[in-house]
């Protein structure tokens, strides 16, 4: 994966992307706590990934970051977006590997193939029908598949945000549906509700996890420390709350959830 080369020419919302990328995978002194957050999220995607070839499917792409990195790793990946000129800019950055970008919707594109693994990161809290999204993703997994869905956690003490079930009707709210970036963030997830759409999903083995606490995620103004502490050490730290059973979940702002499509596992 090779850095982009900035174009007057794109649109405002490429520019923004353009922004958010150097923030956050290659330029950390533009800033820290965004460089840190995005690392230590991409890292946790590739450890589940693992180093066995798996045909993945990447849902909600944006810059296809997490679908290069994944080729690049001996993966084949298929990477997804709505908007066709986030997958020009990730095309632009592609140096080497298996992966194939289209511009697509997951709630109403059919969609071919099975896949090993599915990754919705960070798109469910942009959407008003979760479960149709759970279903839908659950019929593209080979039998033993896993799909993995992350979010901000709902129950995060720095949270303001309503949970979905208390959205009520979600034809009301359809008008923010695919809204972008974190201006389009208008409910979050508690980790039950998560688990009632993977259970009605029938998705098996299901797995929650939580992650990024204010140490990797700049909040309650650690941000301030992140240009003077070392990233590692700044991790350390993060995962010795994570460990603290009556913290995690008050303090971890990310929310993942895993499950599995019926059949046998992936070794």
């Amino acid at each position: 994966m090779k850095p982009p080369v900035y174009d007057p020419a794109w649109p405002d919302d490429v520019k923004a992307l353009y922004k958010h990328d150097m923030e956050e995978i290659w330029d950390r002194s533009l800033a820290p706590h965004l460089w840190n957050q995005y690392h230590n999220q991409i890292d946790v995607y590739l450890d589940i990934a693992g180093t066995a070839p798996l045909r993945i499917l990447d849902v909600g792409c944006a810059q296809g970051t997490l679908a290069l990195l994944l080729a690049e790793r001996g993966h084949d990946v298929t990477a997804i977006d709505i908007r066709p000129q986030f997958l020009e800019y990730a095309k632009s950055r592609y140096t080497q590997g298996q992966v194939e970008f289209l511009a697509a919707n997951a709630l109403q594109d059919q969609l071919a193939g099975e896949y090993d693994l599915i990754f919705a990161n960070q798109i469910i809290e942009h959407l008003v029908y979760p479960q149709e999204l759970a279903e839908r993703l659950k019929m593209l997994l080979r039998p033993g598949g896993e799909l993995v869905v992350t979010t901000p956690n709902g129950d995060y003490i720095k949270n303001n945000l309503p949970a979905y079930s208390t959205l009520g009707d979600p034809r009301e709210w359809e008008h923010l549906q695919f809204s972008a970036d974190g201006d389009g963030h208008f409910y979050a997830y508690l980790a039950e509700e998560l688990g009632d759409i993977f259970h009605n999903a029938n998705l098996t083995d299901i797995e929650i996890r939580f992650f990024e606490t204010p140490f990797i995620s700049g909040h309650m103004k650690v941000r301030y420390i992140h240009g003077l502490i070392p990233s590692s050490t700044l991790r350390i730290a993060d995962r010795l709350l994570l460990a603290i059973p009556g913290l995690k979940r008050r303090f971890a702002h990310q929310l993942l959830i895993m499950g599995r499509a019926p059949g046998h596992p992936r070794v």
